[in-house]
């Protein structure tokens, strides 16, 4: 008799189909839209460190996510996968090197887990995110690692139908502070939500009405 398959994989499946589903046309749109977004996010709250990562595939942000945060934020982090699933980071310095599991990693001096500890903003991606914060990831635990040691407000990039009422979740799932949700159309912008995963002062909120305006 076969094994019932989890609320969580089954939703993972879904998005994974979802996203290689979108054509061309509509993944450019969401990365250049959520791209614009974050960015203006970025300069708006004068952030000078921002922890990032590196889109695979049809992941949000794309193949040009991270040269466009290059150029928005003094100091960008991006990970390393370590043997544990934990993540070091390194700051990016213009090249990448290809990593474990099809992952491209930044070549500069590891700088600890610890690192993020400090930034200003973190980025992470994310299948899915559910209205209170609660964060569907691919399954390999890093992430979940990673977000208790951030104090810095944590935004998870999606594409459109990946914020959600709600998302399966386990004891030891974290929450994201707010989602940028990216556009299929030109005839759209993307748009901040902040959800109910984390404290967020005022000032962050009007932050967020700039970002949307930029986007």
């Amino acid at each position: 008799m076969p094994s019932a398959v989890s609320p969580k994989s089954e939703l993972r499946s879904h998005i994974r189909s979802a996203r290689k589903a979108m054509s061309p046309t509509e993944l450019d749109f969401s990365n250049k839209s959520l791209i614009l977004a974050f960015s203006a996010m970025v300069r708006a709250a004068s952030a000078r460190s921002v922890a990032a990562y590196v889109p695979l595939a049809a992941e949000p942000g794309g193949p040009a996510l991270v040269a466009a945060l290059a150029v928005a934020v003094p100091t960008l982090l991006l990970p390393v996968l370590l043997p544990s699933r934990d993540l070091d980071w390194a700051r990016y310095d213009g090249t990448l090197t290809p990593g474990p599991l099809g992952l491209s990693q930044p070549t500069g001096p590891r700088l600890g887990v610890d690192a993020v500890r400090s930034i200003d903003l973190m980025l992470v991606p994310a299948l899915a995110v559910g209205r209170d914060g609660t964060r569907l990831g691919q399954g390999g635990g890093s992430y979940d690692r990673v977000l208790p040691r951030v104090t810095a407000p944590t935004i998870a990039l999606l594409h459109p139908g990946e914020l959600l009422p709600s998302v399966p979740a386990d004891p030891h799932d974290q929450r994201v502070c707010g989602v940028v949700v990216g556009a299929t159309t030109g005839y759209e912008t993307a748009h901040l939500d902040w959800t109910k995963g984390c404290a967020i002062p005022h000032y962050w909120h009007s932050i967020g009405l700039s970002a949307n305006d930029g986007g």
